[in-house]
């Protein structure tokens, strides 16, 4: 990912490497980013209010996730600051494609570049359902709050 496409990139979460989350190499196990991810998809979808515990229960709606990549491109190691940026770069009927971009605050390295789909679904159907009306609205009110990277 080059600088000018992280310009594309408002909301941003932040993240400090635990030790659990190291292999035996001392650095960002493979699988750590996936769990960045994820709370930063949170962060972001309960600053839309969306995706609160009081709306999970009152109305059984959740987002689930449908598939994810990653593209690792450097090393994070234990204690460091990660700004885990997310974009949702498609809107669908019921889903959402969402890009993510993992940086080193520090060193500014990109640590690896993500991608996932997540569905809109209702629990007690048991199916997706439509995605709320103003949810485009709410995305861009939300990213307008943040400063370009």
């Amino acid at each position: 990912m080059h600088a000018d496409e992280l310009k594309e990139f408002r909301f941003y979460s932040l993240i400090k490497v635990r030790f659990a989350e190291t292999d035996m190499n001392g650095h960002m196990s493979h699988v750590s980013p996936i769990i960045y991810m994820e709370q930063a998809r949170a962060e972001f979808m309960e600053q839309l209010n969306i995706f609160t515990p009081e709306i999970l229960m009152r109305e059984r709606k959740t987002f689930v996730l449908a598939s994810q990549s990653i593209d690792y491109k450097a090393q994070a190691y234990y204690n460091e600051r990660l700004r885990i940026y997310l974009r949702v770069s498609r809107i669908g009927s019921s889903s959402l494609d969402m890009e993510y971009a993992i940086v080193n605050e520090e060193t500014n390295l990109l640590c690896c570049n993500a991608r996932s789909t997540v569905v809109f679904f209702d629990a007690k159907a048991q199916k997706s359902t439509p995605l709320p009306a103003d949810l485009a609205e709410r995305i861009e009110e939300l990213e307008a709050k943040y400063a370009t990277v």
